[in-house]
C-alpha cells in the first residue's frame, strides 16, 4: 500500500498544473469581412517526439523548434481544419513564432483570411486528442460573439455572427473552471493536506464528527475566499506577480502544510495559514484568464465570475469525494501511519515541484 500511494503521488507530480488547453483568438471585421485567427498551441506533447531533439540532450530548444517548424506546421494543418462552406482554407504562409508561458512552450500561429462569411465558417479540430484525452481548445471570438470549448467528444465548431448571452458565456467559463481545478493536481494536493487535520481530530476524538465537519467547512471557505480575492485582483490587472514566483510559492505552501501534518502539528493548519496560502493559489488560477485575452470589461468580469464559480464547484466535488474515504480511514488501525505516509509523500512531491519551478532541474 505504501509503495502504491508513493508511486501514485510521484506519477501525479509529473502532470502537476500542466496546461492542457490550446487557445484560439479570433478577430472579425463585419465591414471588411476579414477574419484573423491567432492559435496558441501548447507544444509540450510535440516536444516529446525524439525527431525534434537534434542534439539528443533531452531538452527541446527554440533553435530545434524552429528547425522543425515544418513538422509542427504540418501537424497543425492536419488537425486544425477551417472550412468555408465545403472549401478548406489553407494555413500556408501563416506566421509562426514561439514563446514561453509558465514552464511550457507555445507556438503561436497567426493568419488573416479575406471575404469570410462568418456564418459559413466551420472548424474541425483534433489536435493532441490521440496523445492526451483531456486536451481542450478554448475559442474566444471577439468580446461579444462568444467563447466555446472543444474537447475529444466535441470537435466541431460552427462559427456564427450572433452574439452569445451572459448565461451562455457564464456556462462556458464555469465548465472551464471545473476542468481546471480537476487538472490542477497541485491545488488538489493542497486541499487534501488541509483536510487531514480535521479528520485526525475525529480519530483522536478531540472533536466529534459534526464539529470536525464545521471546521472543515470553515477551512475550505477560508481557502475559497482567499483565492477568489487574488483571482479577482490579478484577473482585472491590479497586480500580477511573476508566474515562476507564484508557481514556486504554491509548491512551497503544499510542503509546509504537509510538513505540519507529518510532525503532527495539526492545530497549526488553521484558517490564518490557509488564508495566506489561498491568496497564492488564487494568483495561480488567474493565469488561465490572462492567456484567454478577453478585452471587454463586462465580458471579462462574466468570465472571471464563471471561472471562479467553476473552480469552487470542482473543489467541492473533490472534497465530497475525498471525505467519505478519509472518514472510513479513521476506523483503520494504520490510520495515523497512513496520514504520515500521505504527508511525507506530499512533502517529497511538492519539494520536487519547488526545485523544478525555481529552475534547479
Amino acid at each position: 500500500m505504501i509503495r502504491i500511494i508513493s508511486l501514485l503521488l510521484i506519477t501525479l507530480s509529473l502532470y502537476a498544473h500542466q496546461m492542457r488547453e490550446n487557445y484560439l483568438h479570433i478577430h472579425y471585421n463585419e465591414k471588411t469581412e476579414v477574419f484573423k485567427m491567432e492559435l496558441e498551441v501548447e507544444s509540450r506533447l510535440l516536444e516529446n517526439e525524439a525527431i525534434m531533439d537534434d542534439n539528443h540532450n533531452g531538452i527541446i530548444s527554440y533553435k530545434e523548434l524552429r528547425a522543425h517548424k515544418e513538422y509542427l506546421y504540418d501537424y497543425t494543418e492536419q488537425h486544425f481544419k477551417l472550412f468555408l462552406d465545403s472549401r478548406a482554407l489553407s494555413l500556408k504562409n501563416a506566421s509562426i513564432v514561439f514563446h514561453r508561458y509558465k514552464s511550457q512552450t507555445y507556438m503561436t500561429i497567426t493568419k488573416s483570411f479575406k471575404n469570410i462569411n462568418l456564418n459559413s465558417l466551420k472548424l474541425d479540430y483534433s489536435m493532441f486528442f490521440e496523445l492526451e484525452k483531456k486536451h481542450k481548445l478554448l475559442i474566444h471570438l471577439d468580446d461579444s460573439r462568444g467563447d466555446y470549448i472543444l474537447d475529444a467528444n466535441n470537435r466541431i465548431y460552427n462559427f456564427s455572427s450572433f452574439k452569445i448571452t451572459f448565461f451562455e458565456r457564464l456556462k462556458i467559463f464555469v465548465k472551464d473552471g471545473v476542468f481546471h481545478i480537476l487538472d490542477g493536481l497541485d491545488h488538489l494536493l493542497f486541499v487534501l493536506m488541509i483536510l487531514l487535520p480535521s479528520i485526525v481530530l475525529i480519530q483522536k476524538r478531540e472533536k466529534n464528527f459534526s464539529a470536525s465537519l464545521i471546521n472543515i467547512l470553515k477551512i475550505v471557505t477560508t481557502f475559497s475566499l482567499a483565492h477568489s480575492i487574488t483571482l479577482f485582483i490579478s484577473g482585472v490587472g491590479f497586480y500580477k506577480p511573476s508566474v515562476p514566483f507564484i508557481e514556486s510559492a504554491i509548491a512551497l505552501s503544499i510542503f509546509i502544510v504537509a510538513f505540519m501534518n507529518f510532525i503532527a502539528k495539526y492545530n497549526h493548519v488553521n484558517k490564518k495559514i490557509v488564508f495566506v496560502f489561498g491568496l497564492l493559489h488564487g494568483f495561480g488560477f488567474a493565469n488561465v484568464l490572462e492567456i484567454a485575452k478577453i478585452d471587454s470589461t463586462s465580458e471579462f468580469l462574466t468570465a472571471l465570475f464563471g471561472f471562479n464559480l467553476g473552480v469552487e464547484i470542482g473543489q467541492i466535488f473533490v472534497i465530497l469525494l475525498i471525505l467519505p474515504f478519509l472518514y472510513l480511514l479513521t476506523k483503520s488501525k494504520i490510520f495515523l501511519v497512513t496520514i504520515k505516509l500521505l504527508s511525507f509523500s506530499a512533502m517529497v512531491v511538492s519539494a520536487y515541484w519547488f526545485i523544478q519551478r525555481v529552475g534547479l532541474v
